[in-house]
């Protein structure tokens, strides 16, 4: 099967980094997410030493998308959709080498960016982005936001000097989440594993 349901089921380890981590617009009560916990473990201590709020958060993830469901569509539709193209799409490497800043937020720039980049197209095809044509897609993972100039400096040094130390972390996107926002806590209501398909 190219989705492994846990329906509404709550996802969320003990420890999870805090709200700061996101890469999601607050109103979004949906996101679509590459989720990647190699992170958390390496850079989580960091994310929540600058956490800028006490909301809650599902981890490190990539966004792909935050305008789920689209208005009217109908939701099995919009799953079977889901799973063809993640079904089409084979699991990919990445590498977190690069410090970025935007604003008062420092993420990890995930290279390279095209096979991200490819299913971000594929999927915005039936799920448009809410974003403007001034700001393309550009994706990134968040590992704090709201923070003051020289909180992000010092963080942003931190990260640098870890990645010198232990290395480029690398690490294989190999299924994709549904993530929902209920009763005031990111839950998991579908996944959809890369490049399976069923032999049913």
């Amino acid at each position: 099967m190219p989705t492994a349901r846990n329906t509404w089921s709550r996802h969320l380890p003990v420890g999870s980094p805090p709200e700061a981590i996101m890469h999601s617009l607050p109103a979004a009560r949906n996101l679509l997410a590459l989720r990647l916990p190699e992170v958390d473990l390496l850079f989580g201590d960091l994310s929540n030493r600058y956490k800028a709020s006490s909301g809650h958060s599902f981890g490190a993830h990539i966004a792909i998308g935050s305008n789920w469901p689209p208005p009217g569509a109908g939701a099995e539709e919009n799953l079977q959709f889901l799973a063809s193209v993640c079904t089409f799409t084979a699991p990919f490497e990445i590498a977190l080498a690069r410090v970025g800043y935007f604003h008062s937020m420092v993420y990890l720039a995930p290279e390279p960016t095209g096979p991200i980049s490819r299913l971000e197209t594929r999927v915005s095809k039936l799920f448009p982005p809410d974003r403007s044509e001034a700001r393309p897609f550009a994706p990134q993972v968040s590992i704090a936001k709201g923070l003051l100039p020289h909180q992000a400096a010092a963080l942003g040094a931190t990260l640098e000097q870890r990645i010198k130390q232990r290395g480029v972390l690398t690490t294989v996107c190999s299924e994709l989440s549904l993530m929902a926002f209920e009763d005031g806590q990111w839950m998991t209501a579908e996944r959809f594993v890369l490049g399976y398909v069923s032999r049913h």
